[in-house]
């Protein structure tokens, strides 16, 4: 699979959004590589858009274990779930919800591509859904920081352009990269 295959199972209005909004495939594969080496019970997709996180990483790790995707926006749900269904791809779940206001707890895996960039930049935007503050933008970021601080000790954040801030209170950094277009991290709570 390659981003441009991938894209074209996308409307047009969301093929243009790719190298912005949906994770590149080369990150799939670099946190399956991470993954292949853990000990996963189940992995979920803070913001998870058309899905192409959840369906490659699925794909690629011939679903070994849960993935769930939580997604805002009721169009981006309907896609994902469509292409799950598509594909018949049984390990994995979509959910139309907001992951700051009801978290997901108990994963042993959390994935983020920076799921709080929409509420501060106006820039590759999806749509003008979301509000767009500096306040809000920091308001955010520390609900999420709670949520994760509220995680149990040896669950693990990987991030992709990081999850909104630079530092993760309660939280070590296991493994750092610098892919292509944006650092990789893996985050363990202590």
């Amino acid at each position: 699979m390659t981003d441009q295959i991938w894209d074209k199972f996308l409307p047009v209005k969301y093929q243009t959004l790719s190298p912005y909004q949906w994770t590149p495939i080369s990150v799939v594969l670099s946190t399956w590589e991470y993954l292949r080496e853990e000990k996963v019970s189940s992995v979920v997709d803070l913001g998870s858009g058309v899905g192409k996180f959840c369906l490659n990483l699925a794909r690629v790790s011939e679903h070994q274990f849960p993935i769930l995707g939580i997604e805002d926006r009721k169009e981006l749900f309907q896609i994902a779930d469509s292409l799950r269904e598509k594909w018949n791809f049984k390990k994995v779940k979509f959910e139309h919800g907001n992951f700051l206001k009801e978290f997901p707890y108990g994963y042993s895996h959390y994935y983020c591509f920076n799921p709080l960039y929409e509420t501060m930049k106006a820039s590759h935007s999806i749509d003008g859904s979301k509000d767009k503050s500096a306040i809000l933008f920091i308001q955010n970021l520390q609900l999420l920081k709670n949520h994760f601080l509220n995680c149990k000790i040896g669950t693990k954040i990987i991030t992709y352009h990081g999850f909104g801030g630079s530092t993760l209170p309660g939280f070590k950094v296991l493994l750092k990269k610098e892919l292509e277009f944006g650092e990789w991290m893996v985050w363990e709570r202590v």
